[in-house]
């Protein structure tokens, strides 16, 4: 299939890309990577009247070590942030089955986060290890947390004449350990479920814990009670099975052609346990 009739607009700075998502934010569609955005348009899933090309803006790249945080720009892609050879476990984690190897030359990190995809990789990252995004308009500027960033399968808070500019991803702390597992039916498929876990442990006993799974509903989701649950135990195997445990029971997930709701809560509960305990070993080594 062919894309709908759209005018097509190539910022050549920020200033440009944001005076047109505000004259005309509700028509626009961005274009960063592409690697979601085409298909939609080919199966006119999505038809804008307006594709804004932002591939040229200097300032929506780079990636920049500050203040306990990385902050990665917009249009730095997946290939080039899974090289970098300082990114901490989860993102070295998660980036491989982000796509594919052709398309993560070409998928960006602000484009995956706007996207909002419900299995994606990235949200889920960010949301587990507190990350924001930094977002602008004309009118100025401000960072959406990543628990409130994320409102619904493909949906962000994000208002029409916002542009994400950048992802700040927290830096792990001393004692801190860090993991991400999922698991598809092939490797590039869309995640049956995945799980992320960051934790800190002090004289063999976890003081602070978050636990994440993706593709279990509408959006990435944060499984409190079993993170509240790690905090005051020792870090060993049981600890991890306890999480594993209180995962599944948090979750319900969805029923679709490829697995029941109780696999996929089963199978968060499996995951989060192994993302726990592969964690709890880097926090303790």
């Amino acid at each position: 299939m062919k894309p709908a009739p759209f005018s097509y607009l190539r910022a050549e700075s920020l200033d440009d890309a944001l005076e047109v998502l505000n004259s005309r934010g509700a028509d626009v569609d961005v274009l960063a990577g592409g690697q979601s955005l085409v298909p939609l348009l080919n199966m006119r899933e999505r038809r804008p009247e307006i594709v804004l090309d932002i591939t040229r803006i200097p300032e929506l790249d780079g990636i920049v070590f500050d203040q306990g945080a990385m902050t990665v720009g917009a249009l730095v892609t997946q290939y080039d942030l899974g090289e970098h050879p300082d990114i901490d476990d989860v993102l070295r984690e998660c980036l491989p089955y982000t796509g594919h190897y052709a398309t993560r030359h070409r998928g960006t990190i602000g484009g995956s986060i706007a996207y909002g995809e419900p299995r994606g990789e990235l949200p889920l990252a960010l949301l587990t290890l507190g990350g924001s995004a930094r977002v602008r308009s004309r009118t100025g500027q401000r960072d959406v947390a990543a628990d409130q960033l994320f409102v619904g399968p493909y949906r962000t808070s994000l208002e029409a004449d916002e542009l994400v500019v950048s992802t700040r991803w927290p830096s792990p702390a001393v004692g801190e350990g860090r993991a991400f597992v999922e698991l598809a039916q092939r490797h590039g498929d869309f995640t049956l479920a995945s799980a992320a876990c960051t934790l800190t442990v002090s004289d063999g006993e976890i003081v602070a814990a978050r636990i994440g799974v993706g593709a279990v509903a509408d959006r990435p989701v944060l499984v409190d009670d079993a993170a509240r649950a790690l905090v005051g135990r020792d870090a060993n195997a049981s600890a991890a099975d306890g999480a594993g445990a209180a995962t599944r029971a948090a979750i319900c997930g969805y029923d679709d052609h490829v697995a029941s709701a109780a696999y996929r809560s089963h199978l968060a509960g499996v995951l989060a346990g192994a993302a726990v305990s592969r964690a709890m070993e880097r926090a303790s080594g």
